[in-house]
């Protein structure tokens, strides 16, 4: 969270943190979070396509479309298998408690609308440093950048994810997306050293 006209950069995490991180809120019995970073670092949505989301769009099903509120793009996202257990974990939860609902918000406050994005964020910012996660400038925007950090890497650094990833998040450019992924002129060198 940045002030007005001033830019932030936020990091991504380490998917295995991400991991250990959501394992541990939902031991913790902080389903919200759980899920809303799971979702968050599964999806690479931006913060209000994922907080407009409705139990209807995602749950039983293989995959959604989505349509980007900043791009006006349509957006088709298959549903990991980890993601698809924790929907129906959390769902029979919140059904115990009376509180599931088909066409609920997933991520509702109290009153059933979507969180803002201002209170996740200031959640984010409470829940990094309780567990130890180190993360420049946590944000909503962590999760989209772990998304993109984790199918770069995954690819092992390749120019094809930096396309694949160009295309998934609707930028105009691959260079557009290496600098938003955080990729240094650093990494770049070593590739070159690496020959």
């Amino acid at each position: 969270m940045g002030r007005a006209g001033m830019k932030t950069t936020t990091s991504g995490m380490d998917w295995n943190v991400m991991l250990g991180l959501t394992h541990r809120l939902k031991h913790d019995r902080n389903m919200k979070f759980y899920l809303l970073i799971l979702t968050g670092c599964y999806f690479g949505l931006r913060a209000g396509d994922l907080l407009n989301l409705r139990w209807s769009d995602l749950l039983d099903k293989d995959d959604f479309t989505v349509k980007e509120q900043k791009t006006g793009k349509l957006r088709k996202i298959t549903v990991n298998p980890a993601v698809k257990d924790a929907l129906i974990h959390v769902s029979r939860e919140l059904t115990k408690v009376g509180r599931y609902v088909e066409d609920d918000y997933v991520f509702a406050n109290r009153w059933g609308a979507p969180l803002t994005i201002s209170y996740v964020n200031k959640q984010l910012h409470k829940i990094f440093p309780k567990y130890s996660v180190k993360v420049q400038n946590p944000s909503t925007h962590t999760l989209r950048k772990t998304f993109g950090r984790r199918i770069w890497e995954m690819d092992n650094k390749s120019e094809r994810s930096l396309i694949y990833l160009s295309e998934i998040f609707s930028h105009n450019s691959i260079a557009t997306t290496r600098k938003y992924i955080g990729v240094t002129e650093r990494q770049i060198a070593d590739v070159y050293l690496k020959l």
